[in-house]
């Protein structure tokens, strides 16, 4: 059956954010019990969650895919984003954004703004979704609601607006005043909640918290700020009329406190989010790849944008996408922008977790999905019209690590591209390379837990095992000493034609990062002209595998000074094997320098852990930078070698307790101290013994 129909100004479009284990997911399944969308509800702890439906996600208990689930509050339907907050995973929660109009930011109350939130935070802003914090498990031990409240002004840089007074601590918790309410909500073991007269020793903090909000509120309007200079009074419309103004605006940040494990704050977040967060027409200008803006638009034609895939091993791949303007009926062909193909829209559901539930009519602003689009990916732009400008989509970083994946049979090797290929349209933070050095196939993603996290989801939805290894460090050789007047000679004499030709040249080494560079200082035609690319051709040959350990050489100069050929023997491949001989009499008489890729890193940590993490960066032979505080974070900017830090995220993870975060990307290469150089050498599977 099909579900009824929702106006655009009906319709909600929240994204659910925070940093990992801060209760998103349990929020969202609260929502979903006390609206009455599910009967009872779902625990990511037990396994029982809605939305956290993956085995691999019931296995670890924490989400690592957008889910989408719909429900019908006070009149409006609520389209929730529940998104991971694990860094492995970040970027799927940055994708889900895109396709919402405001964020609930979930903060724990016990652990208080962490590096996640600051991330998702920063990106809320930029994306101008406005934003409501929700600071939760307030029942747990150490929860702290001032704390917090403090965090998140030093942290984030914003002035925090409680719209509600925590009733009790810890265990003691059981409910909120309401700012706008003026009563005590005093939640049941369902969710419901029931008011009472505020308790007498919260009346003095009532008072103050609610001058504060209207406060705030009033001097976000100049009509209302002249009024209520005038009065000292807002009434309680014209308060929420300005409220929903201001926080449309992203003037302010409202905060709700809760403990969404007992569904205690759930109705009260969807309360606030009916009434005070925008609507589809309601929202900003939304942001085009070229950097111009559109509003949202009913009367233009049809342009959504896909926030998210799944793919499942028996149904295929389903679109998640958001209409940004117009709407689409019967069974449309639409355009992607990215490929310029048309895709066939056919029958559109609304997701809650794996149900689905049809939708006849599709409205501007809904989120909807559609089964097997054939060439769309997350990111994509659908259209009316192929020429219609793409939407801004997310730009993914370089991989935080890479494991080379081997099939375990021949079986598995027949299927493993197809799986790939699947896994990569579900997570474009995925890629697959081949190793440079030994042609190997590599899987790179975000960190550890995303890679393992992808090799049991390829063995369990598509039947395909693979044993994993971490690549081999691609060092690299060059020269140490310039030498001068270096002969490569190749003669070679089998009875008829022979082979033959000699090049002279100069080998220079170069600064890092300035390659490989080849001169023809050839005068008087002593090698002719069509020979010269053969030298070049050989000499690049053989830089492939250097004279040390077998690894690239980079950073020379060639200089083609001289040489001799015959008439009759001098050949293409004769000039060839003479540039490679060249180059390893060159290497021979100025020696080899080994060098190692060197990673630039950013790594984020409590400010509390700084010093062991430091410690640890000399201790892999990296040098800090600087650093500079973030809150109770310390930033460290750091260089170390990739071969002490391939499997850096465990690592990590285990000094700061799962608490700090990093990136890296390589910056270039320097030279591998000499105590390693031997060891190194000896290990390599890359050395050659010919003299080729």
């Amino acid at each position: 059956m099909a579900m009824q129909a929702y106006s655009p100004d009906q319709i909600r479009n929240v994204v659910l954010v925070g940093h990992g284990q801060c209760g998103k997911t349990s929020l969202a399944e609260a929502m979903l019990y006390v609206s009455g969308a599910t009967s009872r509800l779902g625990n990511t702890v037990d396994g029982t969650s809605l939305l956290d439906f993956e085995p691999e996600e019931q296995k670890r208990g924490g989400s690592i895919a957008t889910s989408l689930a719909w429900l019908e509050h006070d009149g409006h339907k609520i389209n929730l984003l529940d998104t991971p907050g694990d860094q492995n995973f970040i970027y799927d929660a940055l994708n889900g954004m895109r396709g919402a109009d405001a964020a609930v930011i979930v903060i724990s109350a016990p652990d208080g703004v962490e590096v996640g939130t600051e991330r998702v935070f920063a990106e809320a802003r930029r994306l101008g979704l406005p934003q409501v914090i929700f600071i939760n498990k307030m029942d747990r031990d150490r929860a702290d609601a001032a704390a917090c409240l403090g965090e998140i002004e030093e942290v984030l840089g914003v002035t925090p607006i409680p719209l509600q007074i925590p009733i009790g601590a810890e265990s003691d918790f059981r409910g909120m005043v309401s700012l706008f309410q003026q009563k005590a909500m005093i939640f049941g073991a369902d969710g419901q909640y029931t008011t009472e007269d505020v308790p007498a020793d919260l009346l003095d903090e009532l008072q103050e918290r609610r001058e504060a909000l209207i406060d705030a509120v009033a001097s976000t309007d100049d009509e209302l700020l002249e009024q209520y200079l005038e009065t000292f009074e807002l009434s309680d419309e014209e308060l929420r009329r300005g409220f929903h103004a201001a926080l449309k605006a992203g003037k302010i940040v409202p905060v709700l406190f809760g403990a969404a494990s007992r569904c205690i704050g759930a109705l009260s977040c969807l309360d606030l989010i009916s009434w005070a967060c925008p609507s589809p027409l309601e929202r900003g200008p939304i942001a085009l790849a070229d950097g111009e803006t559109l509003d949202a638009d009913i009367d233009a034609p049809f342009a959504a944008q896909v926030v998210h895939t799944l793919v499942d091993e028996f149904s295929g791949k389903t679109s998640v996408f958001r209409i940004f303007r117009g709407t689409v009926a019967g069974d449309p062909v639409v355009y992607n922008t990215r490929t310029g193909q048309q895709e066939r829209l056919g029958a559109l559901y609304s997701l809650r977790g794996k149900e689905r539930e049809t939708v006849t009519e599709p409205v501007t602003g809904d989120i909807l999905a559609v089964s097997k689009l054939k060439t769309t990916h997350t990111g994509d732009t659908l259209a009316a019209a192929a020429d219609h400008p793409s939407f801004e989509s997310i730009e993914y970083p370089e991989p935080m690590m890479s494991y080379i994946i081997t099939p375990k049979s021949k079986g598995d090797a027949d299927k493993i591209k197809t799986a790939l290929e699947r896994l990569l349209e579900e997570d474009p933070t995925l890629s697959v390379s081949t190793d440079e050095l030994t042609g190997g196939m590599v899987l790179n993603g975000m960190g550890q837990a995303h890679l393992e996290m992808a090799i049991e989801r390829m063995a369990r939805k598509y039947k395909v095992n693979v044993d994993t290894g971490l690549p081999p460090v691609p060092y690299r050789e060059t020269l140490r000493t310039a030498v001068q007047n270096v002969e490569g000679k190749h003669k070679k004499q089998t009875g008829g034609a022979g082979q033959f030709g000699v090049a002279y040249m100069n080998v220079i080494p170069q600064e890092r990062g300035a390659g490989f560079e080849f001169v023809d200082m050839i005068k008087g035609g002593a090698i002719p002209g069509q020979l010269i690319p053969s030298v070049e051709k050989g000499i690049r040959e053989r830089m492939k595998s250097g004279f040390l350990a077998g690894y690239p050489i980079i950073d020379i100069r060639v200089e083609l000074i001289d040489g001799k050929y015959h008439p009759v023997d001098s050949k293409d491949v004769a000039f060839q094997l003479a540039g490679s001989k060249g180059l390893k009499k060159a290497f021979e008489k100025g020696g080899t320098i080994l060098l190692e890729p060197m990673m630039e890193m950013e790594i984020v940590v409590p400010t509390e852990v700084m010093g062991d993490v430091m410690g640890d960066i000399t201790g892999r032979r990296g040098r800090v930078l600087g650093m500079e505080p973030r809150g109770k974070n310390t930033v460290i900017k750091a260089v170390a070698p990739l071969a002490e830090v391939q499997r850096y995220a465990p690592d990590l993870k285990g000094m700061t307790g799962g608490k700090g975060s990093f990136t890296m990307r390589q910056i270039g290469y320097e030279q591998v101290p000499q105590h390693l150089v031997d060891k190194i050498v000896a290990s390599s599977p890359f050395r050659r013994d010919d003299d080729e």
